[in-house]
């Protein structure tokens, strides 16, 4: 019986190991790709690293190399693990540094009802100054960002 538990628990340790590799093994996307290339409508998985921060009613994602657009980001975690640590590092006026895996979505669709008149020049977005948007699953790394980079949400 002793050897049979041990079995179960060295099957559960490799199966764990190998769900972590096949995360890490997908290569991280550049937001800024995502952001300029996803269509109307299209949605993909993906691993993404971006400057996050949470104010008011919003919380974005931001890289760098294109601060001046944001993605909205929405939580339907797969596991907490690191969720408090992001808590806690991203009050209102903090801005941390994380890698996100989720779904990506380009724009929304715009409804079809609407005039085509309204429709050719509606650009929908999915929140004020999101054109994009990220269901995150899994918190795969919070960091603080140096003091002396900060990025300008929009």
């Amino acid at each position: 019986m002793l050897n049979e538990f041990r079995i179960f628990v060295l099957l559960g340790i490799a199966l764990a190991a190998s769900q972590a590799v096949a995360q890490l093994s997908q290569p991280i996307s550049s937001l800024c790709d995502l952001q300029s290339k996803m269509g109307q409508g299209e949605h993909r998985p993906v691993r993404v690293e971006g400057v996050y921060s949470a104010g008011g009613e919003a919380q974005r994602l931001v890289s760098p190399a294109c601060s001046a657009q944001s993605t909205a980001i929405e939580f339907d975690l797969k596991s907490h693990r690191l969720w408090k640590k992001l808590v806690r590092m991203s009050n209102p006026s903090n801005q941390v540094q994380v890698i996100f895996e989720g779904e990506f979505y380009g724009p929304p669709v715009p409804d079809p009802k609407l005039p085509p008149a309204i429709l050719k020049q509606y650009h929908p977005g999915w929140d004020y100054n999101s054109m994009t948007k990220l269901l995150v699953r899994t918190i795969q790394n919070v960091k603080a960002v140096p003091a002396d980079h900060p990025i300008t949400v929009p």
